[in-house]
């Protein structure tokens, strides 16, 4: 995928150097309801083409959301920088052992105390459709 339409190449890219320096994400889903529910996530791969990976748990709240209503919104901020990104995009859920143990660090362990092999544990694939960058 090249940049979204409503971004040049070169904001595509500030937008994937800046996100790459910022581990935790803010993704916003919609509930069945339309409610907005917004969650802390941390990003485990960002691909050149502008997807996201996270890893969640198959029984989790926004894993129902995705499934009902695909479209995300993420937010990243760095008050070190004081860069901020915004960015929506689709999401799907993901359940390919191969692709876990790819992405798979032991830090996660904290989430997954059964490594890797957890059966709950899916993943969350974003790809991007836009996207905004403040430096």
């Amino acid at each position: 995928m090249s940049a979204p339409s409503n971004l040049s190449p070169e904001e595509f890219d500030s937008i994937k150097r800046n996100i790459d320096q910022i581990r935790v994400a803010m993704l916003t889903t919609q509930d069945k309801g339309g409610q907005l529910r917004t969650r802390p996530m941390a990003t485990h791969q960002l691909d050149a083409d502008g997807t996201m990976w996270f890893f969640t748990h198959n029984d989790s709240n926004k894993v129902s959301h995705i499934r009902q209503q695909p479209g995300v919104a993420l937010g990243f901020s760095n008050p070190e920088t004081h860069v901020s990104v915004a960015t929506s995009g689709q999401a799907e859920i993901i359940t390919d052992q191969d692709k876990v143990n790819q992405l798979w660090t032991d830090s996660l362990l904290d989430w997954f105390p059964e490594g890797k092999d957890d059966p709950n544990i899916v993943l969350l694939k974003v790809t991007t459709t836009s996207g905004e960058c403040w430096e």
